[in-house]
């Protein structure tokens, strides 16, 4: 049962595939376009909820924008709806949390998963943000500030070095310390997202072991009896449009599938859809039940 070896997975090295690790290349993607017609179909639906009746009658329904990728660590394989997209460059957002988190842990900035971040006193729109938060729940939760107070800590210099040495997106952490990643100049695509998550699991990453291992718990998403999912979500604001991301990996008895989702989001109650689209993908190629 997947449930049991959450723990173990954490504490050995990864065993799924034989294959030594090496990151994706382009005649490694294959392109099916048939996904589009779920982004279409959520699309649209999202649409239909939001808007009256009379008003969408009198608009042409608009077609969802997005990729999902999907890679076969087993196969070595992947698959895209959209390889144009696929390489296209965008803000990170709150995937920025993975390699925040790798580096506030490897400089000593995070103790571990435990260390208590006290609230700040300030009331934010999002209730659980104004409470005193771990790794643990900043992470689940996309706790902004206090990973902004980690930006601040680390200082632009260690940031800019250990982005580079993590090779993440086009490395450019122009813009203000504790937000670029949210209006700045760094962009990261689909296929680079994948490629830095590999590296992650396979503990590839210019980090600490302990580090790497610690970030995996706190990306812990889902799990039953089937598989384990590992993720962090994105909302670029700053973006326009807007942008949404899934980003992680599932686990399986046998295999593990690494996924990169990214959509043009026209009002935060789409958001869900990053989920809702990716699983259905998921479903349709027979990644989980």
């Amino acid at each position: 049962m997947r449930w049991l070896v959450i723990s173990a997975v954490l504490l050995i090295s990864p065993i799924f595939g034989a294959t030594a690790f090496a990151s994706t290349t382009a005649k490694a993607w294959q392109e099916t376009r048939s996904w589009d017609a779920i982004f279409t179909q959520y699309a649209i639906e999202s649409q239909q909820a939001r808007l009256p009746a009379a008003k969408l009658q009198a608009n042409q329904p608009q077609k969802s924008q997005g990729v999902v990728l999907l890679w076969n660590e087993n196969k070595q394989q992947g698959f895209t709806n959209n390889l144009k997209r696929a390489n296209q460059g965008f803000l990170p957002a709150s995937t920025f949390k993975i390699p925040n988190s790798l580096i506030a842990l490897d400089l000593g900035i995070v103790k571990d998963e435990h260390q208590i971040f006290k609230w700040d006193g300030k009331t934010r729109d999002i209730d659980y943000w104004n409470r005193d938060q771990t790794l643990i729940t900043a992470m689940k939760y996309s706790v902004v500030p206090v990973y902004q107070e980690f930006a601040r800590q680390i200082g632009e210099a260690r940031m800019s070095k250990m982005i580079a040495s993590y090779d993440y997106g086009n490395e450019d952490i122009s813009g203000h310390l504790d937000s670029f990643w949210l209006d700045g100049a760094i962009r990261i695509s689909a296929t680079e997202q994948i490629d830095f998550l590999r590296r992650l699991y396979h503990h590839k990453i210019h980090a600490s072991e302990r580090s790497q291992r610690i970030v995996k718990q706190a990306m812990l998403t889902e799990a039953n009896g089937d598989y384990i999912i590992r993720a962090k979500t994105g909302y670029a604001v700053g973006a326009k449009p807007s942008i949404g991301w899934w980003v992680g990996w599932v686990e399986l008895d046998d295999n593990v599938w690494f996924f990169a989702m990214n959509m043009d989001i026209q009002a935060a109650d789409s958001l869900s859809l990053r989920q809702i689209i990716t699983k259905e993908i998921f479903k349709l190629e027979h990644v989980i039940p």
